[in-house]
């Protein structure tokens, strides 16, 4: 199939997955779609990169299925690329403690461990684990709230109508859910670290209701074959590229977004344009400021974004074999990165694919948090500062991976201005806001009030983020496109000529 060539045109700004995935809908709904991206490669944030014989992957832990998974087989992803069910999510682990928790699909054994370690909070944690498996069994909205009729909109409440104690009962962010409904101290750390405090504590009841239900996987192929699967998908329907090029200015006359400036000074027209830039950058860089500005800087203030971080990984000459994907490993020493002190290592373990590493080899990496100015004022002190990060890393491995510093054959540090620089991620923020109540339940729309051709879709308008919103995003954000251009959307692509 091949692009039309008597449909609107559309520029999309942005060759992440939601501007892909936009890019693939737009094609089947009758647009012709040119993706502009930053970067020379695609992909954003959903990135994986070759050093030597490893290769980082700066993306997937896990992917989420269930009810997302339409969204993967519609944009041919499932076709190109096998997914394997996580058994275990993850391990916690308490430093001096002996506490080990195995985050398993077997979610009565989890419950059964946790009431080990806290008893007298066994009631609540029977409720949690019943509030996940009826959590499950909800599906998520796919379509855009906006083009859904008074009877599909009543139909999904009715349908949700039994969850409705369980939404109450765990409404709370996860910080306050533990402080107020759990006793055990021990108990209110595991679950404050395997989930950010702020978050909702439904994400609890999503994540251990997806596990145990088979619904989390991780792409064989790692995020490479998933991202390299999504950008097939829309250059083979004929999808266009300009890259690597960057967007300076959304252009707009009287009151209509009709294409974009580049920052060599070229114009390119178009009849709609889609950001998928970050909400901040949309907003106040790309209109510069004059289409929904106070409200963007009023959430900048008052929502909380992703905190930066250092992403290091070494390729290493040992297999650990025997470690589980993810690890928390709580309670280590503090250690500094670029002002902020963590207490509490996720290291990933990339042993499972020989995608990552060569025989008898495997990538450690360790996610760190960090200050984003601090990284931008470093200057000529940058190299080396990330040098010695990777030398605290190291040393904080070292105690929970035998022989570790001596293994280390490669380093490679990522910080909050590789993610800018990257796939401009405002402030390092590499998934947006954070998925607190007030920004889940008032998210920022996908269009601005009195700029009409303009559509937005991305990470940064969906708190949480993450690999199936910013999927759904695009699959959204052209939905209401069509709806506006009076073309019928459609999601599967046109048979075969």
């Amino acid at each position: 199939m091949t692009t039309s060539s008597v449909g609107p045109r559309l520029l999309i700004i942005g060759g992440g997955l939601a501007g892909l995935s936009a890019g693939c809908y737009a094609l089947r709904s009758g647009f012709r779609p040119t993706i502009i991206e930053h970067n020379g490669a695609l992909g954003g944030v959903c990135t994986a990169w070759q050093r030597d014989a490893y290769t980082i992957d700066g993306c997937i832990h896990w992917l989420t299925g269930g009810a997302f998974s339409r969204l993967y087989d519609e944009l041919g992803i499932l076709q190109r690329v096998p997914l394997k069910t996580l058994e275990q999510f993850a391990t916690y682990e308490q430093v001096g403690m002996g506490v080990q928790i195995a985050i398993t699909r077997d979610l009565d054994a989890l419950v059964r461990a946790l009431t080990d370690l806290s008893p007298e909070d066994g009631a609540e944690l029977s409720r949690l684990r019943d509030g996940a498996r009826t959590f499950v069994e909800l599906a998520p909205p796919i379509d855009a709230a906006e083009v859904l009729t008074l009877r599909e909109r009543l139909r999904a409440l009715w349908e949700a109508r039994g969850a409705a104690t369980t939404f109450l009962h765990f409404r709370q962010s996860v910080g306050d859910w533990a402080r107020e409904r759990l006793h055990g101290a021990q108990l209110r750390r595991f679950f404050t670290r395997i989930a950010p405090e702020s978050t909702p504590a439904l994400f609890l009841l999503m994540l251990l209701g997806y596990l145990e239900r088979g619904y989390l996987s991780r792409p064989v192929g790692g995020t490479a074959a998933f991202r390299d699967a999504l950008a097939e998908a829309y250059r083979s329907a004929g999808g266009e590229l300009i890259l690597p090029a960057t967007v300076q200015e959304i252009w707009v006359e009287a009151g209509r977004a009709q294409g974009v400036r580049l920052a060599d000074g070229t114009i390119l027209r178009s009849d709609y344009v889609l950001s998928t830039a970050s909400l901040p950058e949309t907003v106040l860089q790309l209109l510069g400021g004059s289409y929904d500005a106070r409200t963007t800087r009023d959430r900048l203030t008052s929502w909380r974004l992703f905190d930066p971080i250092v992403l290091a990984s070494f390729g290493v000459e040992q297999p650990y074999a025997q470690f589980p994907g993810l690890r928390f490993i709580d309670g280590v020493p503090p250690l500094e990165v670029g002002g902020k002190t963590n207490e509490c290592l996720y290291v990933r373990v990339c042993n499972d694919d020989p995608c990552f590493a060569p025989a008898g080899h495997s990538v450690v990496q360790v996610m760190l948090q960090t200050d984003y100015d601090w990284w931008a004022t470093r200057g000529a002190r940058y190299p080396a500062e990330k040098e010695s990060v990777a030398e605290a890393a190291i040393a904080a491995l070292e105690p929970h991976f035998d022989g570790f510093r001596a293994a280390v054959r490669l380093r490679d540090v990522a910080t909050p201005l590789t993610y800018w620089s990257m796939a401009r991620s405002w402030r390092g923020a590499y998934e947006g806001w954070l998925p607190t109540a007030d920004a889940v339940f008032t998210h920022p729309s996908k269009t601005l009030a009195g700029l009409k051709g303009l559509y937005m879709a991305g990470q940064w308008l969906e708190p949480g983020g993450g690999v199936p919103m910013a999927v759904l995003s695009g699959r959204q954000a052209v939905q209401l496109l069509c709806a506006d251009a009076a073309l019928p959307f459609s999601a599967r692509p046109a048979p075969a000529a």
